[in-house]
């Protein structure tokens, strides 16, 4: 006897024999992850374990005396994330789209940037972690999944009312400067209030990440025009009046502490130029004052030393030599640089390819996708991740300063990978449950 769900049986497009009995039914494709995704994370995975063992070996080795540790404790959180994300890409989609959570997000998203701000660890003259049992926790990690959560369940929730007409303008303002500060100026002054907090950390490599990865957010929820011109007005009218307001009330030990607070930013702007002056064209007095900067640019210049020394194939699998020593973080920032050294230009485009097609698969995903949520959801993750490793590459090629973030699946992080993995099982979550379902031809 034939059976079928009524959620999954297109009930206007039956056909039937001349005795009566049902031919043919149309019903909607079963629910499946998109396994091009799926594919890609778990090849960059299986290469970013493999590469990290040989760029930290040495390091490992020498202080912590087991040349495992790092891609030991690096497995590990893959695992969890891995699991996880599978956890939520069985979970309907749709149950997330709820006010309750994507509030709970954004506040959680600046309550964990305020406590890194006032209570966090200092590194590298950055205030960027928290300790939580003896366990590093860089919070931006957190934020940055969060923040595009939020922007995408803020977007549905306003898309939900307006159906039910229930966003009506009060008498005293015009309905389209009242559309335009619920799509653009309210969300966007939430999301500023917290980027400013990570600014001011200072963390500017995790607010330019999230300014990207927000804009192309907003960019994706279907704001009018017009929105956008008179919403987007008031939010910059907003900013300048606060920022102002900040700077003249903050007194002069104030402007100074702020102005020390962006020191770092100016140094990596420095040495960027520094590396990109030709050096024949140097006068003397310029070429002693760059040796002032020879410790600055020694990361630097050793990066594109050891992508130089890898060629067209490299000096093979795990005979990297910058990473004795000679390349700081070249665990973790620079671990591409070590990937180019040992498997050489191949290996380098290699990993690029990877992130492209990740790329192309996350957009295809949110191409397909069924709701303003989702479209959203897929869209924001799929930029963070390619923009964040791109990012990266970029230092490690000197294209552009100094940022300080990591490569997605391949440098040494605990945390950002389990996040990163999360926003993996959101997007897995929509290409299962919340995309657009083809119609099948099914012969009873």
């Amino acid at each position: 006897m034939f059976k079928m769900k009524k959620r999954n049986l297109v009930s206007e497009n039956v056909d039937f024999n001349d005795d009566g009995k049902i031919k043919s039914v149309d019903v909607l494709a079963p629910k499946r992850l998109n396994m091009g995704v799926m594919i890609i994370v778990l090849v960059m995975m299986a290469f970013g374990l493999v590469m990290l063992f040989s760029a930290s070996m040495p390091l490992a080795s020498t202080y912590k005396q087991n040349s495992t540790f790092y891609v030991i404790n690096q497995g590990k959180y893959l695992i969890l994330g891995f699991a996880m994300s599978l956890i939520i890409a069985f979970l309907p989609i749709k149950k997330f789209d709820k006010l309750p959570f994507f509030l709970l997000a954004f506040g959680a998203a600046v309550g964990l940037a305020l406590l890194t701000k006032f209570k966090g660890s200092v590194i590298n003259g950055a205030r960027r972690w928290l300790l939580i049992g003896g366990v590093s926790f860089q919070p931006s990690e957190f934020i940055k999944v969060a923040l595009v959560f939020f922007i995408a369940g803020y977007r549905s929730f306003i898309q939900r009312r307006r159906k039910k007409g229930k966003l009506i303008a009060p008498k005293w303002i015009s309905q389209a400067n009242f559309d335009a500060i619920l799509d653009i100026t309210l969300p966007g002054g939430m999301v500023l209030g917290c980027l400013a907090i990570i600014a001011l950390q200072p963390h500017m490599s995790c607010f330019l990440i999230l300014c990207a990865v927000c804009a192309v957010c907003f960019f994706c929820s279907g704001i009018s025009f017009r929105s956008w011109i008179r919403g987007g007005a008031l939010l910059v009218a907003l900013s300048v009046i606060i920022g102002c307001g900040y700077y003249l009330f903050s007194g002069t030990e104030g402007r100074e502490k702020l102005a020390k607070n962006f020191e770092h930013v100016f140094t990596r702007l420095n040495i960027f130029a520094s590396m990109q002056e030709d050096e024949d064209e140097t006068s003397e007095e310029d070429a002693e004052a760059a040796k002032a900067d020879a410790d600055e640019q020694y990361q630097n210049r050793q990066s594109l030393i050891a992508i130089g020394s890898g060629g067209l194939r490299g000096v093979g699998f795990g005979n990297s030599r910058q990473k004795y020593n000679y390349l700081p973080e070249a665990h973790n920032d620079y671990v591409y640089s070590i990937i180019c050294e040992e498997l050489g230009f191949v290996g380098g485009v290699s990993v690029m390819v990877l992130f492209w097609l990740f790329m192309l698969a996350g957009f295809l995903v949110s191409w397909q996708a069924d709701s303003l949520f989702t479209r959203i959801l897929t869209a924001g993750y799929t930029t963070l991740i390619t923009i964040q490793a791109f990012l990266n590459i970029g230092v490690a090629i000197n294209a552009i300063p100094p940022t300080g973030i990591t490569l997605p699946f391949f440098s040494y992080g605990g945390t950002a990978n389990c996040f990163f993995m999360i926003a993996v099982g959101m997007i897995l979550s929509v290409s299962r449950s919340g995309r657009k379902r083809k119609t099948l031809k099914l012969v009873v």
